[in-house]
């Protein structure tokens, strides 16, 4: 009896353990997409740019800023023009920008 109970828990746990991971799948495969979409600098929303690595909603707001002042971007060098995107930022993401 004692073999069948732990059978059935192993069974369980094993099922849930199955559903979950289905679950996340969905979500990392999103997560995939989104961080290998190529980001236009001169046409990209704030959501866009906030999909960058180490660019948050002030830096985002920053390259936005930038861009409607100086008009686009002339290349993606451009970027380390805006107040608070260095050359680690530009670095990390560079094979996602484009002009």
């Amino acid at each position: 009896m004692k073999k069948i109970s732990s059978l059935l828990l192993i069974a369980l746990f094993t099922c849930f353990s199955a559903v979950s991971i289905a679950q996340q799948m969905p979500e990392q495969a999103k997560a995939v997409e989104v961080a290998s979409q190529t980001i236009d600098l001169n046409q990209a929303s704030l959501d866009d740019l906030l999909s960058l690595k180490g660019v948050g909603k002030k830096r985002a707001q920053a390259i936005i800023s930038y861009r409607k002042m100086n008009g686009k971007f002339a290349s993606v060098d451009d970027l380390l023009k805006v107040k608070g995107i260095g050359a680690k930022v530009l670095a990390d993401n560079i094979q996602r920008l484009k002009i």
